[in-house]
């Protein structure tokens, strides 16, 4: 299910908005508008602004600013991926910030080095020509327009300074795997910069526990997460590189036509034990039909049924020569099992999951160098 709305498009990068977006724009506007504090001698937050209603109304663009500035911080990463030739699939807006989807993370130390300072670079310009603005127009430094300012150039400097900490997979701890990747094996690199990620991410979850902070307990969780899950997305990578989808794919396909009535293919499958087959009509593919299809139809319907009635037509298809890492990455991202292999529009074969499992298994040693 898609939970997150399309804002528009930037340099043709898609910027989405995810739900949990809107709950920490209220969470953020509510803590600013609680908060009052000189930082270096200057108010720092909306809590004296008067009357309530200014104070929220400036709490709120405060906070809708902020995660503009989070986008910017994205876009720089994308800008300096994109010239690097790296496809950009979109940037979402989530409670804890900003995530630049990208099709590859390049393993040329310079060029990651390069992509992961960019944002905290983007973040502290957008800090610091905040705090210029408001050094040219603080004649009244009271007045909720410089502490805007101040506030937002301040938190901006602090994005920057955070960004930075070496915690894999935020930008310092891609800093981190850059230059331990100048060192040894990239999936080396990548383990131990996820494990300083996630020694963070502890420290950090035992801080948000004590001090009551649920957003810093959520950021921690997703800190943790993130770096797992980059740590086995590159040790797959790894592992299945230079291995192409006819390396691994089943040939001898057994496939089925449009007619057959969901009762047959029931019992195909009993006899069988596949869970899925191509839909084939003179030749050419139709669709794929998986036992999640079959069951959506109540028993007394099957005899009636036909396959073409349930089919998946929408198919999602692969290349014999293509990277076997490509088949992981549809299937991730999709959600499917299997992939139909297509030559010349002729189906000469079918990849899934468990083809790309026993690959992985086979060739994990690669991980190691």
């Amino acid at each position: 299910m898609d939970v997150s709305l399309q804002l528009g498009k930037i340099m043709g990068i898609p910027v989405r908005l995810h739900w949990s977006f809107l709950v920490v724009v209220l969470y953020v506007a509510w803590a600013f508008s609680s908060v009052s504090e000189p930082i270096l001698g200057r108010a720092y937050g909306f809590g004296a602004v008067e009357p309530v209603t200014i104070r929220w109304a400036y709490s709120f663009l405060f906070a809708i600013l902020l995660f503009v500035c989070v986008a910017v911080h994205e876009l720089g990463h994308s800008y300096i991926a994109k010239s690097y030739g790296i496809g950009i699939k979109s940037i979402t807006l989530y409670f804890f910030g900003g995530v630049a989807s990208m099709e590859e993370i390049p393993r040329d130390p310079r060029k990651e080095l390069k992509m992961a300072l960019v944002g905290p670079l983007v973040s502290g310009a957008l800090g610091f020509f905040s705090i210029l603005l408001y050094l040219a127009v603080s004649s009244n430094p009271l007045h909720p327009i410089p502490i805007l300012l101040w506030t937002l150039g301040v938190i901006n400097i602090i994005l920057m300074i955070f960004n930075l900490i070496p915690a894999f997979p935020m930008d310092g701890g891609r800093v981190l795997r850059a230059w331990f990747a100048t060192r040894m094996p990239y999936v080396s690199a990548t383990r131990r910069a996820a494990n300083v990620g996630k020694m963070f991410a502890v420290f950090l979850g035992i801080l948000g526990l004590f001090s009551f902070n649920f957003i810093m307990l959520f950021i921690a969780f997703f800190i943790y997460i993130g770096a797992s899950e980059e740590e086995k997305a590159t040790t797959i990578d790894i592992s299945l590189e230079g291995i192409k989808v006819k390396n691994i794919m089943s040939v001898n396909v057994k496939t089925i036509t449009p007619d057959l009535t969901l009762r047959q293919l029931m019992e195909l499958m009993f006899q069988e034990k596949h869970r899925g087959y191509p839909v084939l009509e003179n030749g050419s593919l139709k669709g794929i039909v998986t036992i999640t299809d079959l069951q959506r139809v109540p028993d007394s319907q099957k005899d009636t049924t036909n396959v073409g009635q349930v089919m998946t037509r929408n198919l999602f298809v692969i290349g014999p020569d293509e990277e076997a890492s490509i088949a992981m990455k549809i299937m991730s991202e999709k959600g499917i099992h299997r992939l139909p292999v297509l030559q010349n529009e002729e189906l000469v074969g079918i990849v899934s999951r468990e083809d790309l499992v026993r690959a992985i298994e086979l060739c994990s040693s690669r991980s190691s160098f």
